[in-house]
């Protein structure tokens, strides 16, 4: 993976905004990079009933214009905070993201539609993108299309994350393809990180390529790592692996997204669920 260029993010108004437009320009400063942030309303037509047994066209105009003005105004007010935000954190805001200048910016989206589709299809001509941790802590529609359709890595940030610095990096190993391509995804982060750990479970450390392999990949690519293998005892996997994660004071996770057959995912929770539920660190993952 090069190193990214151009980042999207999603905004939703679900509370903690500051935090996560803070969040979302520190990774933009630390990649040096362009951030574009997308604030989609939906089209209130969609759901107001028309026609012989419908709503009076008339009404729904009317309705359809406060709906509009009311979209245009929140909009707007949260754009006034990006720009300003922009300038305390001396990112350089731009409405032409095209602009490609030499140091970190950012601009500012209005879209009419639903959130997870312009994402998921956007996303296809970004390097990545920023999925904030949702209010709730489960999975949204817009963080699985972006995984499952954008085909780029994804970054799963803790909702209240306002900087970016990543020195310690610990990557979740189980030989999947979906954790080799967040390897690959992840090695412009390595190579500026000062500590990075491979970690197993006990139960997959037979998995080949093993932990030892991927030490050897990484050496090809001057990154030195080490491998370690955990015991889950009688917590989850998921949660045995965050334990260890928060023990070697990682500033980021690297992990593989839905690696296990979707509806495995639904039925246990797994490992991407969990993270989504529980984490407190920043998550490059790919599929």
């Amino acid at each position: 993976m090069i190193s990214p260029k151009l980042i999207l993010m999603p905004l939703s108004t679900s509370g903690h905004v500051t935090e996560r437009l803070k969040g979302g320009l520190a990774v933009a400063k630390y990649f040096n990079a362009h951030l574009d942030v997308y604030h989609t309303h939906l089209d209130p037509k969609r759901f107001l009933p028309t026609g012989q047994l419908g709503l009076p066209t008339k009404l729904v105009k009317e309705l359809d214009s406060v709906a509009g003005r009311f979209a245009t105004t929140e909009s707007a007010n949260l754009k006034t905070e990006f720009v300003s935000l922009c300038a305390q954190q001396q990112v350089k805001y731009t409405d032409d993201s095209a602009e490609h200048p030499t140091h970190p910016s950012a601009s500012w989206h209005i879209n009419i539609g639903v959130r997870s589709e312009i994402i998921a299809e956007q996303g296809k001509v970004a390097d990545l993108i920023i999925i904030p941790q949702s209010k709730s802590g489960k999975s949204t529609s817009t963080f699985e299309a972006s995984v499952m359709r954008s085909g780029k890595p994804i970054l799963l940030v803790p909702r209240q994350m306002t900087h970016f610095d990543i020195k310690t990096v610990v990557i979740g190993w189980n030989a999947s393809t979906e954790v080799s391509r967040a390897l690959t995804y992840s090695l412009p982060l390595l190579k500026q990180a000062q500590k990075v750990v491979i970690c197993t479970s006990a139960s997959s450390a037979d998995k080949m390529p093993n932990g030892h392999e991927v030490v050897k990949y990484l050496a090809q690519h001057d990154i030195k790592s080490e491998f370690v293998t955990f015991n889950n005892g009688r917590q989850s996997t998921a949660k045995a692996f965050m334990s260890v994660a928060q023990m070697h004071n990682a500033d980021l996770v690297v992990m593989g997204a839905f690696t296990h057959r979707r509806i495995h995912e639904q039925i246990f929770g797994g490992m991407t669920n969990y993270m989504l539920a529980n984490t407190t660190l920043p998550i490059l993952m790919a599929r």
